[in-house]
């Protein structure tokens, strides 16, 4: 029997195609860059709108559903509504959606959705400026709710991530479960995974039952059908929106995942956290047609792993070193 051309050798259909268009960003959050930034890609390197057009066509031909732009930060992108209108013409897209840390988000979001993306997922690890600063070096705290509220105005479905690192206090979690409750939105918690160049530290991670029993203390939550969703979600009792947990490192969703990963250089990643990658953009410069690149596509479906295989993390006690000091402001 033949199976799906975007099945893998375990059964799962990848169905979730997450591109990266830029290798930049404007924020130097703690878990992800050191505080003098890493080495850039030249311009050259970078996919074209072109490129990339025409790997997700291929993609959604294959039976493909879903697409996610990140970087980066997705917004530092020249003209990245361009590729947002082109992308979203596109036949067999069913989900359209950008990840962005809101820094412009509130210039964007109206032309975004004019463009026809349909969902947005703000990283937003803390609702007190101090706190926010200090994880990301980001002192616009007020910038940033401006474009969640701008986002929640165009209509945009919006999603707002929080990395919960140990040391989270429970009022914070508490002001979180507010938000939801008050906007419609969900809010997800993600337990911090080694994503970027800091190093992997697992005295940093903060096991998400922590964070829900918080929750469940303060808000009524309603169990939502899981599906093949990454989060746990729920929603708030007499609220607007939703809570979510997304316990990547205690209870690890590998056996349903349906992604595939397009860096910003070309290589398609069939697992974030695996060395295996397939080099689609040296192929398409050298002239590749449309059934190589599909036949490199079906590659990496192939070689996509089991697993994350992050099995070595011990999840300690709360470390008052492993953070910067924390000066909470307001509520």
């Amino acid at each position: 029997m033949n199976l799906p051309l975007l099945t893998d050798t375990f059964g799962r259909t990848l169905s979730y195609l997450r591109i990266s268009v830029t290798d930049r960003c404007n924020f130097r959050c703690v878990y992800c860059l050191p505080p003098e930034g890493i080495p850039l890609l030249p311009g050259k390197d970078i996919l074209s709108f072109e490129e990339i057009l025409r790997i997700s066509s291929l993609y959604l031909k294959m039976g493909g559903e879903r697409i996610r732009l990140t970087g980066g930060e997705p917004l530092l992108r020249r003209n990245i509504v361009d590729l947002v209108s082109g992308l979203s013409r596109l036949p067999g897209l069913k989900d359209f959606s950008l990840t962005t840390n809101g820094y412009y988000l509130e210039d964007f979001a109206g032309s975004l959705k004019e463009a026809g993306l349909q969902r947005v997922n703000i990283s937003l690890d803390s609702l007190y400026p101090d706190r926010l600063a200090q994880l990301t070096s980001c002192r616009e705290f007020k910038k940033i709710w401006r474009g969640i509220e701008k986002a929640l105005d165009m209509g945009l479905r919006t999603k707002i991530n929080v990395v919960a690192l140990n040391g989270l206090k429970k009022e914070e979690i508490i002001a979180f479960g507010w938000m939801a409750k008050k906007y419609p939105l969900e809010v997800r918690f993600i337990e911090f995974m080694p994503l970027c160049g800091t190093g992997w530290h697992p005295e940093w991670v903060l096991p998400l039952y922590r964070v829900k029993e918080v929750v469940e203390r303060h808000f009524s939550l309603k169990s939502l059908p899981r599906r093949r969703e990454v989060a746990e979600s729920y929603e708030i009792q007499d609220g607007r929106g939703r809570i979510g947990f997304i316990a990547s490192m205690t209870e690890p969703f590998c056996h349903d995942c349906s992604r595939l990963r397009l860096t910003s250089d070309g290589k398609l990643r069939p697992c974030l956290f695996s060395n295996i990658e397939v080099d689609l953009k040296t192929q398409m410069r050298r002239g590749a047609t449309d059934e190589t690149l599909k036949g490199l596509l079906s590659r990496a479906v192939f070689l996509k792993p089991m697993g994350h295989g992050i099995g070595d993390v011990h999840h300690s006690s709360v470390d008052p070193q492993a953070l910067p000091s924390i000066r909470f402001v307001g509520g």
